[in-house]
């Protein structure tokens, strides 16, 4: 995925309610059939979505939330994310990403994160 992947931090805080489905029956009894199955109907962005979307925790610091977003992201080598945040980053927040992340450049303009997996990070 070269392209952007867009999120916003609140929809996935307080994502909206979904319609009961006969394959969410299932997956739900059955995870890994969920899994299974979105591996293999998905494309590449929608597999990814859904990881980020099952995995991001609310109770969990904004910090550690976008970490796990942007290692998901080089799992499924998403090279690039734009992420809308509730509120402005402070400046500790944004050097406590980048030092536990150094292969990702990012980019704090207001409320909107930038990240972009680096050329030399394959």
């Amino acid at each position: 995925m070269q392209e952007p992947v867009a999120f916003d931090l609140n929809v996935l805080y307080h994502p909206p309610k979904r319609p009961l489905t006969a394959l969410g029956i299932i997956s739900a009894v059955m995870p890994m059939f969920g899994f299974g199955w979105q591996a293999m109907t998905g494309d590449p962005e929608q597999h990814f979505r859904f990881d980020v979307e099952r995995r991001i925790n609310r109770n969990r610091r904004d910090e550690a939330n976008l970490i796990l977003m942007l290692q998901i992201a080089a799992l499924h080598d998403c090279r690039a994310l734009t992420v809308a945040l509730p509120y402005v980053l402070k400046a500790e927040q944004l050097t406590q990403i980048r030092t536990r992340l150094p292969r990702w450049q990012l980019e704090c303009e207001g409320v909107q994160l930038q990240a972009r997996l680096a050329d030399d990070a394959i």
